[in-house]
């Protein structure tokens, strides 16, 4: 799983960096062989206006799947919004993936429904 960090209009440090990685492997570490790559951008929306602008979204492709997952998160706090938006994307895969598996056998269903 290839893991990219960018940020805008925000400093990041090695921590958060690290503290962003370890979230992922939490939510994303049981879907390794499935995950081929994840984007994680982090931005202040207002700079210094303050607020709620923390911005975090995950972009995550998945082998085989045209369409990636994506999640948006806005909060007060960076590491609140990164949370968040990591519990998110391990759900929305998980759902996915689970789409994919209960379609297949859909599928199979219907073929041997047709072939009776």
């Amino acid at each position: 799983m290839k893991l990219e960090l960018h940020t805008s209009r925000l400093a990041v440090s090695r921590t958060t960096q690290a503290y962003t990685e370890r979230r992922l492997g939490f939510a994303l570490g049981r879907f390794a062989d499935v995950v081929e790559h994840v984007v994680v951008t982090l931005a202040d929306v207002n700079g210094p206006r303050g607020g709620i602008d923390k911005s975090c979204r995950i972009r995550v492709k998945l082998i085989g799947r045209k369409a990636p997952v994506i999640v948006d998160v806005l909060d007060l706090e960076i590491r609140a919004a990164i949370d968040m938006a990591a519990e998110r994307v391990g759900r929305a895969v998980a759902r996915q993936l689970d789409r994919q598996t209960s379609r297949r056998g859909f599928d199979r269903h219907v073929e041997s429904v047709a072939g009776q």
